[in-house]
């Protein structure tokens, strides 16, 4: 009867230290840390708004960085509390553009492989606002958290 028990009880702790296990594991692969590690390469494209944008004219602002992609696939993910319109920039290429992508959302731009992209953002802020943005190789359409 005591051995039962001891069984019992040695079966009810390993069973809450695997859903324990399982749960911790699970947040992690959830995490920001999770998908930066996963990510192929990554690139972070931040600029500071050059001129705030008027009925006149549409300000974008180009990043220094130039980005590769190697799965055909780059995914950019607004890290920001506003919408941002992404424009890549390719020489000898038609400058492609993004939808309006929400605060915190992703896009996902298809056949950019081969070429180099100089990546532009857009948005309707203030001179001198900070514009948050990352670039990822391939898909990887989680939203941005805090």
């Amino acid at each position: 009867m005591v051995v039962k028990k001891k069984v019992i009880i040695a079966f009810v702790i390993t069973g809450i230290l695997a859903i324990s296990t399982m749960i911790i594991f699970s947040t992690y692969k959830s995490s920001e840390a999770y998908r930066k590690a996963k990510a192929k390469t990554q690139w972070e494209c931040s600029v500071v708004c050059a001129e705030k944008s008027t009925p006149d004219s549409y300000v974008i602002t180009y990043s220094d960085a130039k980005i590769l992609s190697n799965t055909g696939v780059l995914t950019v993910q607004n890290r920001n509390d506003f919408d941002i319109t992404v424009h890549l920039l390719c020489e000898g290429k038609q400058e492609l553009v993004s939808d309006s992508i929400p605060a915190g959302g992703c896009y996902s731009f298809q056949n950019v492989t081969d070429k180099e992209y100089t990546v532009g953002i857009h948005a309707e802020v203030d001179e001198n606002t900070d514009i948050k943005a990352f670039v990822y190789d391939g898909k990887d359409t989680e939203p941005y958290t805090r």
